[in-house]
């Protein structure tokens, strides 16, 4: 099969490099590892310009408020009629966005479009909109949603979502969870990482990686790191990233007097990760209990290199994680349910690598990216005119 696929994404505090695409990223160099022929149109950040098994065509920006994505649906248009004059796509594949350029695309070259929804199409943060303005956006994403011929949501949770919101009909959405490189994360030896890394080879760590974000809960984690600190003065904090709540989490450290506990590493490379999650100990996912649906591709990363995880139990969480899954689960927003969790996996090592070996067992067998795109490609390419089955699919 022959893919395009679009996708735009900017974060004000990282827009050189934002960590929104990493699904995308993901999803097509599996399709390409597999013999498919991909092409990409990104956005021109940091992460366009690394050498893949994918063709990648980075799209110039102008940044500034209103024009940045303009510019990016006016270039990206272009460039992807410019590659279908070379090569025709069985598929146009893209990220939501507001600019439907990628379906107008699509129907014009008549090939079946796909859309990835990964959250609410109008999120909550837009509702200092005015009530027009919003109820205008429900509209054109009503209208682009109803004539994707497949779209692709991350939870059950989106599925119903789209279903009531704007009237998709429910045999034409998948709901395709993220996954994990099976290949790339796996075990390492925590001392080896850690001397790589530069830290205390006999120290514990408890360690997050993501973007930080108010709903990450990472306040909740810093108090609940207090507590931990009182039973085990010794465990240190891995804080793997960056974003808007950084400075807000650094004053929050200073006056509960963590300053010396906590490793702010800052942005890395996603193939740098392995490393940074073989260093720790206990990965945590705190998510505050207002998250939102989503399928953090973090968790399949944790899991994938043997490593138990303490998660908040949110419902698109627990739609996931079975008990079988190396995952503890905790009642979001409570920092002293998160310690007390830490806390047991930290005093029994044992406990860790039995829950490490179900939770890379777990994403081997459901979340490897390999099964997913092998079953997303069967259903992408039955007959996008005709919809057989009267019902949703679940990966």
């Amino acid at each position: 099969m022959t893919w395009f696929l679009f996708c735009y994404w900017y974060e004000p505090d990282a827009a050189r490099d934002p960590v929104g695409l990493v699904r995308v990223w993901t999803l097509a160099d599996a399709l390409a590892k597999i013999g498919d022929r991909v092409t990409v149109f990104p956005p021109r950040y940091r992460s366009a310009l690394i050498r893949r098994v994918c063709t990648v065509f980075p799209i110039p920006l102008v940044h500034l408020p209103l024009v940045r994505p303009l510019s990016y649906a006016l270039v990206s248009f272009v460039r992807g009629i410019m590659q279908a004059l070379v090569v025709k796509p069985d598929v146009v594949y893209y990220r939501w966005m507001d600019s439907p350029h990628a379906l107008i695309l699509a129907k014009l070259l008549r090939v079946p479009c796909v859309c990835e929804v990964n959250g609410e199409p109008v999120p909550l943060w837009t509702g200092s909109q005015r009530t027009y303005l919003r109820a205008l956006r429900h509209r054109l994403a009503g209208l682009a949603l109803k004539r994707c011929d497949r779209i692709v949501v991350l939870t059950e949770g989106l599925r119903v979502l789209l279903q009531e919101r704007y009237g998709v009909a429910s045999e034409r959405i998948l709901v395709l969870p993220s996954g994990t490189d099976v290949q790339r994360f796996v075990a390492r030896d925590a001392t080896t990482c850690r001397l790589e890394l530069g830290l205390v080879p006999n120290q514990p760590y408890v360690g997050f990686i993501g973007s930080f974000y108010r709903y990450q809960g990472l306040a909740c984690l810093l108090d609940a790191m207090v507590m931990i600190k009182q039973v085990c003065p010794k465990a240190g904090l891995l804080l793997v990233g960056d974003g808007e709540v950084t400075q807000e989490l650094k004053q929050q450290a200073k006056k509960v007097g963590l300053e010396g506990s906590i490793t702010w590493v800052g942005r890395v490379p996603y193939q740098e990760v392995p490393t940074w999650i073989g260093a720790m100990s206990v990965c945590v996912a705190p998510f505050c209990e207002d998250r939102g649906e989503t399928s953090p591709v973090k968790l399949f990363d944790y899991l994938a290199c043997h490593r138990p995880v303490v998660a908040s139990a949110i419902p698109s969480v627990l739609s996931i994680f079975t008990q079988d899954s190396g995952v503890q689960l905790v009642r979001p927003d409570d920092p002293d349910l998160l310690a007390d969790a830490i806390l047991a996996l930290l005093n029994d090592p044992a406990w860790c690598t039995s829950l490490g070996k179900q939770g890379r067992q777990f994403v081997e067998e459901r979340f490897s990216w390999t099964i997913i795109v092998e079953q997303f490609r069967q259903w992408v390419g039955q007959d996008c005119g005709v919809i057989r089955h009267a019902h949703s699919h679940l990966l």
